[in-house]
Formats: C-alpha cells, sequence, structure tokens
C-alpha cells in the first residue's frame, strides 16, 4: 500500500458526504491534507492564516450554504486556536469537520517541534472524534478507517449537527505526490438533514396551561415555520421570536426585551407563563430570562428531536382539548405590545447620535435581501431594541456569545454568497478579530461598521461592574488602537463619521453594490451611549 493512501481516499469519501468547501490553515505537517483538497476540483479552498480566525470563517460559510465546511490545520498550538469556532460551531448545531495533521508518537517528543496531546482536544465541544492511522496497511483496514471516517462525518450531519474532529498523523516525506485512489467507495447519498428524525412528544398536558414558546436562534425548516404561525393563533400561545431566529409573522414577539421594558408590575403578573418551551438555541432577551427565572414553579421544557413532529404533538393537543385558562394569554401580551411599541419607536426615531441611533441607521438603509451580521454585547442588544425587517436576514455568533470571531464568521458568509453582508460590531470585536482582514479574498459584498464608543460599553449597561475600583482600566478595556489604520494595514478602504447626517450620507454609499467602502467607523465616543440606553427604558416604563 502507498504511503499516505488513506489520504488520497479522503478526497471522494468527503466530496460524497457533502464537502465542497476547505478552509486550510497553511502548514508543513498537513501538506498532504493541502495537496489533497487543492489538487481535486470539487473543492473549493481558501488560505486563512490564523487558525481562530480560519475556524470561524468556515463557521460563516456552513451557515451561509448550509451545507458542511472542512478545516484543515497543522498540528501543535494551530489545533488549539480552533477551539472558540468548535465550541461556537457545536453550540450553534453548525457541522464543521476539523481535520488536524499531527506527528507520529516519539518515545521522545520534546526532540520535535510542535507536538502536543492532540487526543480529542475539544472532547465536550464535537460530536465525535477519531484517530486515523498513521499506516493502514491493508486494503481491507483501509476501508474499515474509510467506514470510521464516514460514519463520524454523518454523526455530525444528523440532528443535532455539530462539529467533528478527525486527527491525522502524518509522517515525513510530506511533499511526495499522493497516490490516486484505490477503493470504489459508495456513500449513501440521501440527504441527511440538520434538523433530526423520530418522535419527542410533549411530556405534559398542555389544557388550561399558559403557554410560552421560546424560539431561540438557529435554522428552521419551512413546516416548522408554518407550524410555529398555527401554534401563535392559540389564544393561550405566545411565540417568542427575535431578530436572529428570522421568523416572520404578526402574531410572534419580535422584541421581548422593548415589550418587557416597558410592562408595569401588574402587566408582568399576567404575562408569566405556566409552561415554558424552547425550541433553537439561545436567546438574547435578559429581561425575558428574567421573567422566567424569577418563578420556580414555571414548568419548562428544552425537547430535543424532530422539531415538526414535536410541535404537531402541541398543535394537536391544544386543538383538541378546552384551554379556557389560558385563553386570554396572547391577549396580554398584545395589549403590552400595542401601548408600548407606540412609544418605543417614537422614541428611537428622535434618537441623538449614538450607538443605537447608529444600528437603526443601518437596519433602516440596508437594502432588501441583505445578510445582516450582529455583533455579540452591545450591538446585538442594541438591534433588539429596533423593529424587525422581514426583507433581511439576521445573524450573529449566539452559541457562545463571544466577540473573538463575530468579523470572521461574516467573511466566511459573504465568500459563498452573491448577497449583500453588512456587518455591525463593536471596536473591541473588530481589534480582537481583525486578522479577519487578513485574507487575499477578502469578500467585495462584504461591508463593515464599527460601532466605536472606546471599549467595551456593555458593561456600562450592567448593573454592578461600575461600581467596582478596576472598572475603568478592566472591565472597559479603552484601547489606542486607530481603527482607520488598523483598516488600511490589510488594504480595506476606510471612513469616520461622527454625526447623524454624516452617518446617512456615507451609509448610503456604503450600500451600493459598487462601493469601493468596506469599513465605516462610527465614532460614538463623544456620545453618552449608556445614558441614552437606559434613558429610553425609562421613558417607555413611564
Amino acid at each position: 500500500m502507498s504511503p499516505n493512501q488513506h489520504i488520497a481516499e479522503l478526497g471522494p469519501l468527503l466530496e460524497q458526504l457533502g464537502i465542497h468547501h476547505v478552509i486550510i490553515a497553511p502548514g508543513s505537517r498537513n501538506a498532504p491534507m493541502i495537496q489533497l483538497f487543492t489538487y481535486n476540483q470539487p473543492f473549493h479552498c481558501y488560505s486563512i492564516v490564523d487558525e481562530r480566525s480560519a475556524g470561524y470563517v468556515a463557521l460563516g460559510m456552513a451557515v451561509q450554504l448550509g451545507q458542511p465546511v472542512a478545516v484543515v490545520t497543522t498540528s501543535g498550538t494551530a489545533v488549539l486556536n480552533l477551539a472558540p469556532a468548535v465550541a461556537e460551531a457545536f453550540y450553534r448545531r453548525v457541522p464543521l469537520v476539523i481535520l488536524t495533521a499531527d506527528r507520529p508518537v516519539e518515545p521522545i517528543p520534546q526532540f520535535n517541534n510542535q507536538v502536543i496531546d492532540q487526543v480529542a482536544p475539544y472532547y465536550n465541544f464535537t460530536k465525535g472524534f477519531y484517530e486515523m492511522p498513521m499506516d493502514p496497511g491493508e486494503e481491507e483496514v483501509l476501508r474499515q478507517v474509510m467506514l470510521h471516517v464516514e460514519s463520524l462525518v454523518k454523526e455530525g450531519l444528523e440532528y443535532p449537527a455539530g462539529p467533528v474532529h478527525i486527527n491525522v498523523p502524518l509522517q515525513e516525506p510530506l511533499y511526495d505526490p499522493l497516490p490516486r485512489p484505490v477503493l470504489d467507495l459508495k456513500v449513501e447519498t440521501e440527504k441527511i438533514p440538520w434538523t433530526g428524525t423520530g418522535p419527542d412528544p410533549i411530556p405534559v398536558k398542555v389544557a388550561g396551561k399558559k403557554i410560552l414558546v421560546l424560539a431561540g436562534s438557529g435554522r428552521y425548516s419551512q413546516p416548522v415555520r408554518k407550524q410555529l404561525q398555527q401554534l401563535a393563533m392559540h389564544p393561550s400561545v405566545v411565540v417568542v421570536a427575535e431578530n436572529i431566529t428570522n421568523l416572520h409573522s404578526e402574531r410572534f414577539i419580535t422584541r421581548p426585551e422593548v415589550l418587557l421594558g416597558g410592562a408595569g408590575e401588574n402587566e408582568l403578573k399576567e404575562l408569566m407563563p405556566d409552561l415554558v418551551i424552547g425550541l433553537g438555541g439561545q436567546v438574547v432577551s435578559k429581561r425575558l430570562k428574567n421573567l422566567i427565572q424569577s418563578d420556580q414553579s414555571i414548568r419548562s421544557l428544552v425537547p430535543e428531536g424532530e422539531l415538526s413532529l414535536l410541535i404537531q404533538g402541541l398543535l394537536d393537543q391544544l386543538d383538541s382539548q378546552d384551554n379556557e385558562t389560558g385563553s386570554d394569554y396572547y391577549h396580554a401580551w398584545e395589549s403590552v405590545r400595542e401601548r408600548v411599541s407606540v412609544k418605543a419607536d417614537r422614541l428611537i426615531e428622535s434618537l441623538p447620535f449614538g450607538n443605537l441611533a447608529g444600528i437603526r441607521e443601518v437596519i433602516r438603509q440596508a437594502p432588501p435581501g441583505a445578510v445582516l451580521h450582529l455583533g455579540n454585547s452591545t450591538t446585538i442588544r442594541y438591534s433588539q431594541l429596533i423593529p424587525v425587517r422581514d426583507d433581511l436576514s439576521y445573524e450573529a455568533n449566539r452559541g457562545t456569545s463571544g466577540i473573538d470571531g463575530s468579523v470572521s464568521t461574516a467573511v466566511g458568509a459573504a465568500l459563498v454568497s452573491d448577497q449583500l453582508h453588512l456587518l455591525v460590531v463593536g471596536d473591541l470585536s473588530f481589534v480582537y478579530d481583525s486578522n479577519s482582514l487578513w485574507n487575499k479574498n477578502f469578500p467585495g459584498n462584504l461591508r463593515i461598521i464599527v460601532l466605536n464608543d472606546g471599549g467595551g460599553s456593555i458593561f456600562r449597561l450592567l448593573e454592578g461592574p461600575g461600581r467596582m475600583d478596576f472598572f475603568e482600566e478592566f472591565s472597559v478595556t479603552h484601547h489606542p488602537v486607530s481603527i482607520e489604520l488598523l483598516a488600511q494595514a490589510f488594504g480595506r478602504r476606510f471612513a469616520r463619521v461622527s454625526g447623524t447626517d454624516e452617518l446617512r450620507e456615507h451609509l448610503e454609499a456604503l450600500m451600493k453594490p459598487e462601493s469601493a467602502l468596506s469599513v465605516l467607523e462610527v465614532d460614538t465616543t463623544a456620545s453618552e451611549n449608556s445614558h441614552i440606553f437606559t434613558s429610553f427604558f425609562q421613558k417607555i416604563r413611564s
């Protein structure tokens, strides 16, 4: 059997499993895998030097495409640098196939470079791990190795989808041409959905209960979307679907933070559910979480399994039973929404220049069909206050809610899309993930709006941190970085605005398909962003 025969067999196998896009972090130990993917026509390969960025670029691609994406790294700390993106993919239920090159086991590993223990380094954040043998030897052994790989990748695609890790020990020579595949592998080509199979019925009776359905961030099939709309028509049911769910119905509560922020004490009591059913991933609204967690008697369910079967079971129960006790539950939410929304929308229109007004303008001017990527911390929270547009797609890394890969994820999504992609991100997130701009194929359809308020202003919105002596130095984290020079260092066309009229003018130019501008800094350091935010809620509550 030729050396690296098992590497040669990976190409046809992964292609049949639906992998067509590969992110490659340069290295030497992974040279055979680089040769495999770059020499094969079915694979679209992208070189991303920073592994931390590479993982998030793959994540953005996978979400945009609805397909698994492979990531290839060399050995050593390169493997560990993928960990944040792997964790995000795990909690967002996005299938990535991580292929890490490794060195052969040595009796004295201290004598070699880039040697760490690469056995299941993402143990809690993948759906499975497999280490390929360095030399499978006989053809039958090679076939069994490929069956292991096939099974693992399929596991990553099945509900709930997620990343899988294949570690590949490789010995020198690393740069010899790969042999031709010898196995006639036939993979079952039936589409493996990201949403699962098998019924998972609601294990409680819903008659007489006020039911709150929390649709968290995630991917929802068309049948599930229709069922949720049906579910929301029941007077005992309230469906909460924030902007990052991309679920749209007049009956859905899309801005729970605004609604609950303007509700009075007696109204909040009326909004308390008897049963909470959580679907998908994270919900952003802190007020909504506090409402649910304030009463220990509330029954909570986070069911797994096929969502359409689960929701149909709930619909069947509701249709067949009298639910008079909860019959006014939706009306209670709707009456608060009608009152609070009018006041909130009027306040949003009159906002002074700052972060919140900046996001308002981006959402207002975004052309229909655009994909809006939202950074974490204040950015995603501010966006939740603005009315949702059903002609935009909203995306955010809410699996782990970190700031570390927001830019890279947007880059990955834009690379495999013809749509206009808009990223709104804070200054710390932009600086932290600036290596995402280190990309010779940087997508021309991505526009980045950096809200620069001079540090981590999220902590100014929270109760508590401001009372600590370390607040300004270690929480707000002021920085000396010039957004302009940083963008220009990577060859990105830059502009800065510091007022509403300027912002509107530059956003209009930024949104044009032929625009050469790719980074727009919205300088709000002179604005009282935290005061504007707290004042907004004080006024809708009054």
